[in-house]
């Protein structure tokens, strides 16, 4: 890991320990938690658990170490960076206490709603050019991505969020062009 990179990951477990001390009371085990930054700039965090729920891999874009980050999130009492970074954090801490429970669902939501952050995802915040590729799914949802899917069939996550459904099929509309429609 270069030097950025490793600076920018300190930063991301300095914060999450404080945040553990401050939110949730030393319950989480981030020994167990690997964090990584991320090149993403559409997902700008992520975990994942092992089988046994015994170790974390949590990845977070180094988008939010720069000015990006500091930038306020309406109905929430965090900056960007540390509302990616709690929103993780929950997503770890419902990996233990509530294993059942829908990544993002009622659980999740009042949960976050307790800690003072937003219950979900972030749509308002546009931090990077949109995306190349225009995809639309039959309820007319569209997705923009920097990269084409490629031979793998995806579904709209809007319209069935847990697994890939034929009935909600992204289809490739087009590329995008720099008046913004897709060709």
């Amino acid at each position: 890991m270069s030097s950025p990179d490793a600076a920018f990951v300190a930063s991301l477990q300095a914060r999450a320990e404080a945040f553990n001390r401050k939110l949730f009371g030393n319950r989480l085990p981030l020994a167990n938690v690997r964090f990584l930054p991320s090149a993403a700039v559409r997902q700008l965090g992520s975990v994942r658990a092992n089988a046994d729920r015994s170790a974390f891999v949590m990845r977070v874009a180094r988008l939010l170490e720069g000015p990006d980050g500091d930038r306020p999130v309406d109905g929430s009492r965090f900056n960007l960076r540390d509302e990616v970074l709690v929103h993780e954090l929950v997503h770890v801490e419902q990996f233990i206490s509530a294993p059942d429970e829908p990544p993002h669902g009622p659980w999740f939501r009042e949960r976050m709603r307790a800690i003072g952050a937003r219950p979900r995802a972030c749509p308002t915040v546009q931090l990077a050019a949109p995306g190349r590729w225009l995809y639309r799914c039959p309820a007319g949802h569209e997705v923009t991505r920097l990269r084409r899917y490629g031979r793998r069939r995806v579904s709209c996550r809007r319209c069935d969020p847990r697994a890939y459904n034929p009935n909600h099929r992204l289809r490739l509309v087009g590329e995008i062009t720099s008046a913004g429609g897709a060709e």
